[in-house]
């Protein structure tokens, strides 16, 4: 609850009304009234003012710009994303020369640019793009950077391999966490929190797993995945084993890898109320199942069916089930140590 709630210039005007002790007229219109009331006001201003010190102060993810000037009192600052970039290749005629700066477009509206000059050579070329702006959305798949800004005679046709590191800024919640964990657990002297902190500040990273001692004595393991707790591309996987290789110990052999997606696809048949829609209750428990499979990334090895019907028996509409299967067993499954869980298929009858 905020320090000052209820407090309304309303409330300040009347205990200062109240307290002038005159037989003066203190009702609206009056002198004394004319006189207090502009004054509650900004003593009002002023109250709220102190209230938004506590953010400032004892800062969360809601406390704003004061968030970002903590985390630099930590040497630490906001990610602020990376632009895409994806490899085409060019075919048409001999001599060609698709110029620097050229357009393409994925979706019809994310653009990418095309950095150097590519002059096709028997009747080939490459080139790389690199995204007009930041962001995991630029992380397109192969073949879908399909259209381009103009013609160019003598091109033919292009096609883009996948595209990588696109990276989101750092979301208010994410950089409170990293903050936070900072205070807790102080990194030092190359031990476990200094690793989870270097792997952290690269982009796109927003879930670690330290592992020492991985293949012996001076041996560390690196598992890293995104913000959606989903294994990231190669590319944020090297500049994160980069930017390790110039924090790391002298001496220390460090393994940086993405964490590997493991599918997880959930079928059972359900009882339903009269009023109840299969498929809204599929959407519903789908929801559900995707926070859970995301909470559960980097913190448990299992997924286990019973969490699994905790989460299908909280969806209004169902009654009751039968025949929970995780990947077609009804046993808990086991992600393996490098494994994280997402939403396969989900199958209810």
């Amino acid at each position: 609850m905020p320090l000052f709630d209820g407090v309304t210039p309303e409330a300040i005007l009347e205990r200062v009304l109240s307290r002038m002790g005159t037989d003066l007229q203190t009702r609206e219109g009056s002198y004394a009234y004319d006189q207090a009331a502009p004054l509650s006001f900004e003593i009002w201003r002023v109250l709220m003012t102190l209230d938004e010190l506590i953010e400032a102060f004892y800062v969360n993810e809601n406390s704003g710009p004061y968030l970002d000037a903590h985390a630099r009192l930590f040497a630490m600052s906001r990610r602020e994303g990376a632009k895409a970039a994806a490899k085409m290749n060019f075919q048409g005629r001999d001599g060609t020369v698709v110029p620097a700066g050229s357009l393409f477009y994925a979706a019809g509206t994310m653009e990418f640019r095309l950095a150097a000059d590519a002059t096709l050579k028997d009747g080939t070329a490459e080139g790389w793009l690199l995204a007009s702006d930041i962001g995991a959305a630029y992380n397109v798949p192969a073949g879908t950077i399909d259209q381009i800004g103009h013609t160019i005679p003598g091109l033919e046709k292009f096609t883009n391999e996948e595209a990588q590191g696109g990276a989101d800024p750092e979301s208010d919640k994410d950089l409170f966490e990293r903050l936070d964990e900072k205070r807790k657990r102080p990194p030092t002297s190359g031990n476990e929190a200094h690793y989870r902190e270097w792997a952290l500040s690269v982009n796109g990273v927003g879930a670690v797993r330290v592992t020492p001692l991985w293949r012996g004595p001076g041996t560390v393991k690196v598992l890293i995945a995104g913000f959606d707790r989903c294994p990231v591309d190669e590319a944020i996987v090297g500049d994160c084993a980069k930017y390790i290789q110039t924090r790391r110990p002298v001496g220390a052999d460090v393994t940086v890898a993405s964490a590997v997606a493991v599918e997880v696809d959930v079928s059972a048949q359900v009882v339903l109320t009269p009023t109840a829609s299969l498929s809204a209750v599929e959407a519903a428990f789908a929801s559900k199942l995707d926070a859970y499979l995301a909470s559960a990334a980097f913190e448990e090895l299992t997924v286990y069916v019973n969490r699994v019907g905790a989460l299908l028996m909280d969806i209004d509409g169902v009654v009751d089930y039968d025949g929970l299967a995780l990947n077609g067993s009804e046993e808990n499954l086991a992600l393996g140590e490098d494994g994280v869980p997402v939403r396969g298929r989900v199958e209810l009858v």
